[in-house]
């Protein structure tokens, strides 16, 4: 099936998104993002080839878990271990006890964010702490004036 679709006089189609409008032949934006994906592979295998040399086993287990769950937190930890071990300040691979009380300080550093509530307190909510708070819903019956 081919498409015989023309615009109307005066309509151009829309560029794709990353391309500039202007004249390019059409193997260099391919080309130019293999070369970024291939630069950007490179720099992960460096960067995991020097975190293998930085942490014992049980350590690297342990930053691995923490990245599924929190990555930048993760990535603060990595980004922290490579500058120390580019300066020279890391003598020895770090242990699992070591990477704790590094994500101890990290944590105690990075001030906790703040929940606000948006449920307003009144007669019918009740907070029960760690940001649980049940609010009951109005009823019809549920109005005063009809308390003898």
């Amino acid at each position: 099936m081919s498409s015989n679709f023309q615009f109307p006089p005066g309509l151009k189609p829309a560029a794709a998104p990353g391309q500039g409008g202007g004249p390019q032949q059409p193997g260099q934006d391919e080309e130019a993002r293999a070369a970024q994906m291939q630069a950007k592979q490179q720099e992960e295998e460096m960067r995991r080839g020097m975190l293998g040399q930085i942490l014992e086993p049980s350590a690297r287990e342990r930053l691995s878990r923490i990245a599924m769950i929190r990555p930048s937190q993760a990535e603060a930890i990595e980004r922290q271990l490579i500058n120390l071990a580019r300066s020279g300040q890391l003598t020895r691979k770090l242990g699992d006890d070591e990477l704790r009380s590094m994500l101890e300080q990290l944590s105690s550093s990075q001030p906790k964010p703040t929940q606000q509530s948006a449920v307003q307190p009144n007669s019918r909510t009740k907070s029960l702490g760690g940001g649980i708070t049940i609010q009951r819903k109005r009823d019809e019956s549920d109005s005063d004036e009809y308390d003898l």
